[in-house]
């Protein structure tokens, strides 16, 4: 019906061979026209239509390609000469475990053009300074505070290598702590230094300000003061941090019948004054 034929004419579509069809529609005619479709030939339009063959070789030649320099020995190059004066892996590990390459031994110098020999420890103290002394600066990542070192370094043309990431971190400590590598005095600066090489660099700051205050005769430094150079506001990371450094034999907490506290330091025999509640 919606063809407009008839039922016989509908009956030819279904009967239609292969190869034959049935125009419909007045784009084409008005009455159904038959179309049939002859033979098509199709073939790839691709130059080659297979793999190209592998090259024949005889057997013969194949097994003396394969076993061919078989019998000669390698060559043996003559092993690297050992470099005079260069510190074992041991002997390195050993110095970075006890600390002695940061807190003890002189200080390699820089030179000049001339070969002069040029101090830039003090530059780099006020530097460390400088940076300890900013608001939220123990709160950065150490990596961003070496970076800001290292551009400081370059700008008053002091050579950044002088000091790497590992003794940047326990000197930047010490500058919190309002001390210096440099300024040794021969006596209890030495001694503080060497109680710090069993302190790990997390724990080295709150360490050093506690000490300094025995040094100084000074109250024991509040939890704030501590949290501020930890780098923490939690004051439960406080609490635990004096209990570590406790259990480590490092310091003593004494608390007297007012509630004041006090911290000794067993290593120099000093300790804080006590600190108002």
């Amino acid at each position: 019906d919606l063809l407009g034929m008839e039922r016989r004419q509908a009956e030819q579509i279904r009967d239609l061979e292969r190869g034959h069809f049935l125009a419909l529609g007045p784009a084409v005619s008005r009455k159904p026209v038959a179309v049939r479709i002859g033979a098509v030939r199709t073939s790839p339009r691709t130059v080659l239509s297979g793999l190209m063959p592998l090259p024949e070789a005889p057997a013969q030649d194949m097994f003396a390609l394969l076993h061919e320099g078989l019998e000669d020995e390698p060559e043996r190059r003559p092993e690297p000469p050992v470099p005079e004066d260069v510190e074992t892996a041991d002997v390195l590990l050993g110095r970075i475990s006890t600390g002695d390459a940061i807190l003890s031994g002189p200080l390699d110098p820089a030179t000049d053009e001339d070969g002069e020999d040029i101090d830039y420890q003090g530059e780099i103290d006020e530097i460390l300074f400088e940076i300890a002394g900013e608001d939220g600066a123990t709160f950065q990542p150490a990596s961003a505070l070496y970076q800001d070192f290292t551009v400081r370094c370059r700008m008053r043309r002091v050579p950044p290598g002088l000091v790497d990431l590992a003794a940047f971190r326990r000197r930047f400590a010490m500058a919190l702590a309002g001390m210096s590598e440099v300024q040794s005095d021969g006596g209890t600066h030495d001694e503080v230094l060497g109680l710090a090489r069993k302190v790990p660099d997390d724990l080295l700051a709150p360490f050093l300000v506690i000490a300094r205050a025995a040094i100084d005769e000074a109250p024991c430094p509040d939890d704030d003061e501590l949290a501020r150079v930890y780098g923490t506001s939690s004051p439960g990371r406080i609490r635990r941090l004096l209990d570590h450094l406790e259990k480590s034999g490092l310091i003593v907490l004494r608390t007297d019948f007012g509630g004041r506290r006090s911290v000794g330091i067993p290593g120099l025999g000093l300790s804080t004054a006590p600190l108002e509640a």
